[in-house]
């Protein structure tokens, strides 16, 4: 069940989802009226993402763009990430601000996420930074294929 939460800041609405998006309930009535023609729309807390849903979204934002209302995309979690590399038109035009990555620790195996603007990450060719794992102090192993989770850098 996917939830959202609305807060207003400046001439935006930013829109906080949270759960999983699937053919219901419908993504209008999730996100509620939009009374601004600008959105941002944060995915940190998107888990899971079905066929059904993906083509809801789809059709959720392509009616947005065609209203003219303006979005983007932050924090994508990497369930979104997948989705924006494996459909074409996943984010029906709009930029990426920022993803996830997903790391994983090389000794105690926990998994830890980390925030990242995808600008920093096209401007460093994708150079990962080299970090620990705050509990065992062990090496993070980035935890998933570079050259599939990253393509959608090269589409932006």
């Amino acid at each position: 069940m996917l939830t959202a939460t609305k807060e207003s800041k400046g001439t935006a609405t930013i829109i906080y989802l949270d759960g999983s998006i699937e053919e219901t309930p419908p993504l209008d009535q999730v996100f509620g009226p939009i009374q601004t023609k600008e959105i941002q729309v944060s995915c940190k807390k998107v888990n899971r993402l079905n066929s059904a849903g993906v083509r809801s979204w789809i059709k959720f934002f392509e009616g947005l763009r065609n209203k003219g209302t303006q979005f983007r995309f932050f924090e994508c979690s990497p369930a979104v990430v997948e989705q924006i590399n494996l459909i074409k038109n996943f984010r029906v035009g709009a930029p990426v601000d920022s993803i996830y990555l997903p790391f994983a620790c090389l000794g105690c195996k926990a998994p830890f996420v980390y925030l990242s603007k995808t600008e920093d990450l096209v401007k460093n060719n994708v150079q990962l930074p080299t970090m620990t794992c705050p509990t065992c102090k062990s090496a993070l192993e980035f935890d998933d294929l570079p050259e599939e989770y990253f393509v959608f850098l090269t589409m932006l």
